[in-house]
């Protein structure tokens, strides 16, 4: 053991020895200094830090919504059932229209109708030719200014009764917008991008406030974790997150998620409070509804 120890110091002193020849005073001093924060520096530092590891959760969509009819009436037609995948905007079903249709026909008719503005501008152009020659007449007191008066008075008039037309135009065509609003209420859109999980009604049902459809949506996912009350002010909106899913497939595979939702309020019962994470699911590949773990990292 003795012999061993001496010869490990004289190996020091030879790499001692070497290192004073080759290396200069601003080398060495380099290298100390890198030595020293290699050795003083803990691993954790260099990368991200953990602050907490191995809590439940539990995978959902970040968003279901229940579709209903936004008035009362029969379901006409429904176009989607269980599992289809809709767009945000996507006509899901109708209900009877029979009558809200005839309505914006009537109203588009009358709005395209221009008979009675016609009618009122000849008359008007009429009464102002009838005007300029009275004009003329009355210079030479070939009529009196009772009929002056009379012929104004009527030109006038004839100008007011194209105005009233042209603003009952505008409120046909305002009566086209309304029908047409009545008519789409018939009609139920999807707000959201995401997959039908359940339709309630049938073609035929008469619908008042239940719902029709139920969707989800699943680009991003919420991850909905439960952390401990001891780490109460550690967790922070933005800290990044690995998920690891207990789903075939994803058991190996650590997701990345972001913070985005911390409970203002704990529950005192279970000295918990909640916190929501975002998974972004572009490829809809990452199943919903499952349980998971993660762990929660400083930076």
């Amino acid at each position: 053991m003795i012999k061993e120890l001496r010869d490990l110091t004289g190996q020091g002193r030879n790499c001692l020895s070497e290192f004073r020849q080759r290396y200069s005073w601003q080398e060495k001093t380099l290298i100390a200094a890198f030595v020293s924060a290699a050795v003083l520096v803990p691993p954790t530092l260099i990368a991200a830090s953990e602050v907490v590891s191995d809590l439940d959760c539990i995978v959902e969509p970040s968003a279901i919504v229940e579709l209903g009819a936004a008035t009362p009436g029969q379901l006409a037609q429904t176009y989607f059932d269980r599992s289809d995948y809709v767009s945000a905007g996507t006509v899901m079903a109708r209900l009877e229209s029979g009558l809200e249709e005839a309505t914006l026909a009537i109203a588009e008719e009358l709005a395209a109708q221009t008979t009675k503005i016609d009618l009122r501008k000849a008359s008007a152009e009429f009464g102002e030719r009838t005007r300029v020659r009275n004009v003329e007449l009355l210079k030479t007191s070939s009529i009196s200014k009772q009929n002056m008066d009379q012929v104004d008075t009527e030109t006038r008039v004839a100008k007011l009764q194209v105005r009233q037309e042209v603003e009952s135009q505008r409120l046909a065509e305002l009566e086209v917008d309304r029908a047409a609003v009545s008519l789409a209420r018939r009609s139920i859109v999807s707000p959201i991008e995401g997959t039908v999980l359940q339709r309630f009604k049938e073609p035929g049902e008469y619908v008042d406030r239940e719902a029709v459809y139920k969707i989800a949506q699943l680009n991003p996912l919420n991850v909905e974790v439960i952390v401990p009350l001891d780490y109460l002010g550690q967790v922070e909106s933005g800290m990044r997150a690995e998920v690891i899913l207990f789903a075939p497939g994803f058991e190996d595979k650590a997701l990345d998620a972001v913070v985005r939702r911390i409970d203002a309020v704990a529950d005192a019962a279970s000295a918990t409070f909640g916190v929501r994470l975002q998974l972004e699911n572009p490829e809809l590949t990452i199943p919903s509804g499952v349980r998971c773990q993660v762990d929660l990292y400083s930076q």
